[in-house]
């Protein structure tokens, strides 16, 4: 275990100076498992890709995220960062429904 914290903190210093080569072994290693995470949430590959690049997109605009975070290893703070950006896109998907039905009980009022 001491090991793999000293390998991803060396990842880390990597992400932080913005090495791109690390960056391509993170998402080699880790697409797999987090696509099939999303796909479990969402259902949907469309949708699954999409939080993958979302996720991997904020680690590399913002790695000092998963320094701050309370997360021992990557696969545990990327995973996490997985499910909230499915819950995420289920809030903004059930609100969309909301909204509509809300439109058109407002319209269906208005004309009485």
């Amino acid at each position: 275990m001491r090991i793999r914290k000293e390998l991803e903190e060396n990842i880390l210093k990597q992400l932080l100076h913005k090495d791109p080569e690390v960056l391509k072994q993170i998402i080699s290693f880790y697409s797999m498992l987090l696509y099939q995470v999303a796909y479990r949430i969402t259902g949907s590959q469309r949708e699954s890709e999409q939080i993958l690049c979302e996720v991997f997109r904020e680690l590399w605009e913002n790695p000092n995220r998963f320094a701050q975070s309370k997360d021992n290893f990557f696969s545990s703070y990327l995973i996490k960062r997985c499910k909230l950006k499915c819950v995420e896109r289920e809030e903004v998907h059930i609100m969309t429904i909301l909204s509509k039905k809300s439109k058109k009980y407002i319209a269906k009022k208005a004309t009485i």
